[in-house]
């Protein structure tokens, strides 16, 4: 594909689609500057008239080159009523942080593409840059998971059937995650009969590129002519179906917890505006609260070279009991559309007052004995914990002072907060029959003091 382009397409659209007779599929064109001899513009409303569909358009190889066109050709192909894609053109290479830096680049000069007649990004992957198997494999993954994290969609891979299975070595995941942009060309273009062959992991193609010596009216050049699986329902559908210039998108960074509280950052941009949009959390499926995405974010900003502005970072704080927790953001569409999942993460998160655990209350051959741990989270340092022991035989209550000095790894290992928390107490039964026992431990900066353990034995 020298000027080739593809579309991105929602996979679950795609699964209930079902193939249409080849002559029958909705066609497209791609172009790069090559379709402009001696600067000589595109007519897209001839285009359109002719009977194209769709335009897929160049706009970025490596980080150096810009198609000069892309951009008339962009606002060009939706005044006519095209729907439309954008490509990069990849050059692989090591290191791997190339990857990432022509993603960038590419989603800096053709913005999020979340319109409502835009299909995505497309990765043209035609070259190896002297990569094996392997390496062309992980540069290729970089690029299409940062593309999209930038834009929140996934992007199409353009690929041919013997560059698949050897210059990649034809792996499955790929295969599993992004749509195929298939070019294989009959010695007849009008043929009915002709099936390309389908690379290993994919079982169909979603867009066909099936001749590159096509006249177009409205086209100076010759041109990619390209087939879409289906009909125009689903081609609008997987465009958004005009909703606006689409959904939110972004990304939750990190989750921290701390004494009953967690902390949540990340970005958020609405492609329908350049304003700060709000973002909802939830915890454990519930209510937790929102916040306003408008910290400065200029690792994000440089990203997108500017793109929607500086301002779309998110940062929020919210008190939640102690506990292990799941915490999910959403972004919220500012035209009342799509609301999209940032992402989701489950946290531990522990009090500032003491906790613990009696694990064990037993009385026996004349012996009252309880083993346990406890800590305060404000500290490394062993507590003191007071068990209140009550003998309802006597109907008194007892008063037992000691410290959790005991070594415990485990609870080091669970809790990061040193080992020398455990506890252990024996002593002559008071009274006979049923004891009860209640352990509280001693607060340590924030906090109360708080029970660690009761128990009827």
């Amino acid at each position: 594909m020298r000027r080739p382009a593809a579309m991105f397409l929602a996979a679950i659209v795609i699964l209930a689609m079902g193939a249409a007779p080849a002559g029958a599929l909705l066609t497209g064109v791609d172009v790069a500057s090559y379709q402009h001899p001696g600067s000589a513009p595109i007519n897209w409303v001839k285009v359109r008239e002719s009977g194209q569909t769709f335009a897929l358009i160049k706009a970025t190889e490596a980080t150096t080159y810009t198609n000069p066109y892309f951009a008339s050709d962009w606002s060009g192909a939706l005044g006519a009523g095209l729907y439309r894609g954008a490509y990069h053109y990849a050059k692989p290479a090591k290191p791997f942080s190339t990857a990432l830096d022509q993603a960038r680049y590419f989603v800096s000069k053709a913005g999020s593409q979340t319109g409502p007649k835009d299909f995505g990004a497309v990765l043209d992957l035609e070259e190896t840059g002297g990569l094996g198997r392997t390496d062309l494999a992980t540069w290729t993954r970089t690029w299409l998971a940062e593309v999209t994290r930038l834009t929140g969609k996934a992007p199409l891979l353009y690929t041919g059937y013997y560059f698949w299975k050897d210059k990649l070595g034809a792996p499955i995941d790929i295969a599993a995650g992004y749509r195929l942009w298939l070019p294989s060309y009959s010695n007849d273009p009008n043929s009915t009969t002709f099936r390309p062959l389908i690379p290993t992991g994919w079982s169909r193609w979603t867009f066909w590129q099936f001749r590159s010596d096509g006249t177009v009216p409205g086209i100076s050049a010759l041109v990619d002519v390209n087939r879409f699986c289906c009909d125009l329902a689903a081609l609008d559908a997987l465009s958004g179906g005009g909703s606006g210039a689409g959904a939110p998108f972004g990304s939750l960074d990190a989750v921290s917890a701390s004494s009953g509280e967690v902390s949540l950052s990340g970005w958020a941009i609405d492609p329908d505006t350049v304003d700060p949009i709000s973002v909802h959390v939830y915890v454990d499926g519930r209510w937790g609260g929102a916040a306003t995405a408008d910290v400065p974010r200029p690792d994000v900003d440089d990203a997108l070279s500017g793109f929607f502005g500086p301002d779309h970072g998110v940062r929020i704080s919210l008190s939640v009991g102690a506990g292990l927790h799941e915490v999910c953001a959403y972004a919220i569409d500012s035209t009342s559309g799509t609301n999209p999942l940032l992402g989701c993460r489950t946290v531990l998160v522990t009090s500032a007052d003491p906790f613990g655990n009696l694990e064990v209350a037993i009385s026996a051959y004349g012996y009252n004995y309880l083993k346990g741990w406890a800590l305060d989270p404000s500290t490394d340092a062993s507590i003191a914990v007071t068990a209140y022991l009550y003998s309802f035989s006597l109907g008194t209550w007892a008063t037992v002072p000691m410290t959790a000095s005991l070594e415990r790894p485990d609870v080091a290992a669970a809790y990061g907060h040193g080992s020398a928390h455990g506890y252990v107490y024996q002593a002559l039964r008071r009274g006979i029959g049923a004891q009860f026992a209640c352990l509280v431990g001693t607060n340590e900066g924030d906090g109360a003091n708080a029970f660690v353990g009761c128990a009827l034995f």
